[in-house]
């Protein structure tokens, strides 16, 4: 096991500033591959070892559920007895610690509900079926993303959470927000603005949780939105030491609400810079490197790397079509494995969009490659997974959300008209669907549906004498899921409920030291579970977006498809000019700095369908070079008069927009003569019109002139 001392010994001379850099504001700007991780675990063992700081007192906000394990798993290796404090945490994993404090403030119970985004959608529908709305192919997930700006726009929380006595006609979006309280259910948005809400609103609170920390910390900033900022500025305030690590070249969520320019901006006490990459070979530093030293947003700064080249350079296939292309990807994954020796899980595929995947897996199909996509659909989203947990939350939460879930899962003979009864009974009584189902004298008549109130019943009663997985295997049984499956003959779905209890298991085991880690405290946990948090090492090629590759690395990295308008994605830069492109070269960078040893990249020549372009080389290629030429090999059969059709679309692209219309910002109210009240999705400039979802219309596409800007009281 690693001593904190001889850790110590092993930083670069900047690792070891920002260990030492224990008071103020600091800013460290980590490149990729610099070893940030190891310099964060470092810094919280010098607080805990040299100054003496109780790891209560230390607040440290990761990313990823991920990024927090492995945080975790590193400190308690450095520490005495393995302890870890409470808040080596994701942002949202704070909160829902925070709000199992503090959220009684606001009249919800401490076991209060997260919704994912399928249980979201069953709130939706509800409100729309109360409203007549009819729900067509998409409307659901457009009320959602609407639900999400509505919250992010306004004061909902004043408005319609917390009023004992709502004023007036209360709007549908609003509408959906009551029936999340009517559940005490919070989705992933409530979570980050409840918490801020109450530090906000009560100066008590604030003030006790801001001398909680003496020490905060913030990895991957550059990827936070406001409301996450303003968050952990709150938090530091009582002994203003903020500590936050990132890199602007990293940053490529601007579009789901990050800024940035305020880590760019930022005016700390001391900067420190992490220049170092341990993860790349030189020839692939250098490409990154002179690929976006092209963005103005940004704090320059120079990679260095100390491995050694090995020989081998960065190589360009060009090729004359798509099917190529893919075939050359799949001859050089079969001769690193079969030639090189590298495994194949040892390669990763990276591509702009999924669409490209699908020449992909025809190609490596064919050369008889394993592959995986990654991010397909995620584990915890599994319909067999949800059903699982809908299980758990029934017997621990008495959820009608999960109620409705597993109702008839195995078939239990539960109806729509049966449904309906038991809803209006909860209804006038103000009571649980479950206990309606005994109260209402469905149980009674319906054998199976009065096995299911029993099998509640009987869970509860073992719920505080027996662990979550011994309690999840008896409902599994018991209820008849795992029966329903083997006569189904389904394995990958047993398969998938196995994997389930053994990584309840390993919960438990995690949280063995925690007094409230039971059942309740586990279904809040859970919902916060990515798909990164759960995957099987399997010896395949990994196929996924450059997004879903971000803080991942592999020793060999192929990316596809590097044509103008893929990659740069040219509606991205329609849509956001200049800031467009520049988060676009970010992601040529993050694809770039993913790989360790070797890095290949491709284009093909015909016609793109899906955005009615031409085939070029992206002009990322053309950026990756130096003072003496391209930083990288060239296969196939390419001609420099290529680049000019690079050059006229790019020319096409930036040829000056028309005037831009009166808009609205999203999240605007606004009203129309005819279709009533409705709220701005989003405005189109170059075409002059603006998307409103309106209340009782749907979504339509209208010019700004006819449309009314409105304030709800």
């Amino acid at each position: 096991m690693e001593t904190f001392k001889t850790l110590l010994k092993t930083l670069t001379p900047d690792q070891l500033g920002a260990v030492q850099a224990t008071e103020g504001h600091v800013r460290v700007v980590a490149g990729a591959g610099s070893g940030k991780t190891r310099t964060l675990v470092a810094r919280y063992a010098h607080l805990t070892a040299a100054l003496g700081v109780p790891q209560s007192d230390i607040l440290c906000l990761t990313f990823t559920n991920k990024a927090a394990q492995e945080m975790r798993t590193r400190i308690a290796d450095l520490t005495p007895g393995g302890s870890v404090g409470d808040f080596v945490t994701t942002i949202h994993g704070f909160c829902v610690k925070f709000l199992r404090e503090e959220i009684y403030r606001l009249g919800y119970p401490q076991n209060y509900l997260i919704f994912d985004g399928e249980d979201m959608k069953t709130v939706v529908k509800e409100v729309l079926e109360e409203n007549g709305i009819a729900r067509r192919s998409g409307i659901v997930g457009n009320y959602l993303d609407e639900l999400a700006v509505f919250k992010a726009a306004t004061p909902y929380i004043v408005r319609y959470v917390t009023p004992t006595q709502l004023p007036g006609e209360v709007p549908l979006l609003a509408q959906m927000i009551l029936r999340q309280r009517r559940y005490f259910a919070l989705d992933f948005d409530d979570l980050l603005f409840f918490t801020l809400h109450i530090l906000n609103n009560f100066p008590a609170v604030r003030e006790r949780w801001q001398q909680q920390f003496q020490y905060v910390m913030v990895d991957e900033v550059q990827d936070c939105d406001k409301p996450e900022w303003e968050l952990f500025t709150i938090l530091s305030g009582g002994y203003g030491n903020l500590f936050i690590v990132g890199d602007a070249d990293q940053a490529i969520y601007e579009w789901k609400g990050a800024h940035p320019e305020l880590f760019v901006g930022y005016v700390p006490d001391t900067d420190i810079y992490l220049k170092e990459n341990f993860r790349s070979r030189p020839n692939i530093v250098a490409l990154a490197d002179a690929i976006i030293c092209y963005n103005k947003n940004r704090l320059p700064r120079t990679s260095v790397t100390k491995r050694p080249a090995a020989g081998f350079r960065t190589t360009w296939h060009h090729c004359r079509n798509e099917r190529l292309e893919a075939a050359t990807l799949a001859a050089t994954l079969r001769a690193l494995h079969d030639r090189d020796g590298f495994r194949w899980s040892d390669t990763a595929v990276l591509y702009r969009a999924t669409y490209l995947s699908r020449a992909i897996e025809q190609a490596l199909m064919a050369e008889k490659v394993p592959y995986v996509i990654w991010g397909g659909v995620r584990f915890f989203e599994r319909k067999e997974i949800k059903d699982a947990l809908a299980y758990l939350r029934l017997v621990a939460l008495d959820d009608d959300v999960a109620f409705k879930r597993i109702a008839n899962v195995p078939s239990r003979k539960i109806g729509k008209k049966t449904m309906a009864l038991l809803q209006g009974y909860a209804s006038a009584r103000g009571c649980s669907l479950l206990a309606a189902l005994g109260g209402s004298g469905v149980a009674a008549r319906n054998p199976a549906a009065g096995r299911l109130a029993a099998l509640v019943a009987e869970a509860r009663t073992l719920m505080d004498a027996s662990s979550i997985a011994a309690l999840l295997e008896w409902l599994l049984d018991r209820s008849g899921l795992l029966e329903q499956y083997r006569v189904d003959t389904e394995e990958e779905r047993l398969e998938n409920l196995q994997e389930l209890v053994k990584s309840v298991r390993l919960y438990e085991e995690d949280n063995r030291n925690e007094e409230d880690a039971g059942l309740r405290t586990y279904l809040q946990d859970v919902a916060l579970y990515t798909n990164a948090d759960y995957r099987k090492d399997d010896d395949k090629v990994k196929l996924m977006t450059v997004h879903q590759a971000k803080g991942l690395e592999f020793p060999a990295v192929w990316i596809y498809g590097l044509n103008e308008g893929v990659l740069p994605s040219h509606r991205t830069i329609r849509e956001r000019g200049e800031a467009g492109l520049e988060e676009e070269r970010r992601l040529m960078y993050v694809a770039c700095t993913r790989a360790m040893d070797r890095l290949y990249f491709s284009d093909s020549e015909g016609f793109n369908v899906q955005n009615s372009l031409a085939k070029y080389p992206s002009r990322f290629i053309h950026e990756a070079a130096d003072g003496c030429g391209p930083l990288y090999d060239v296969e196939g059969p390419f001609s420099p008069e290529l680049w000019k059709g690079t050059g006229r679309l790019i020319a096409g692209l930036e040829a000056p927009s028309p005037p831009a219309a009166p808009g609205f910002a999203p999240g605007a109210r606004v009203s129309h003569p005819v279709f009533g009240a409705g709220t701005v999705l989003e405005s189109d400039p170059d075409a002059g019109t603006v998307r409103v979802r309106f209340e009782l219309f749907g979504i339509r596409r209208l010019a700004p002139g006819v449309l009314e800007e409105t304030v709800e009281n």
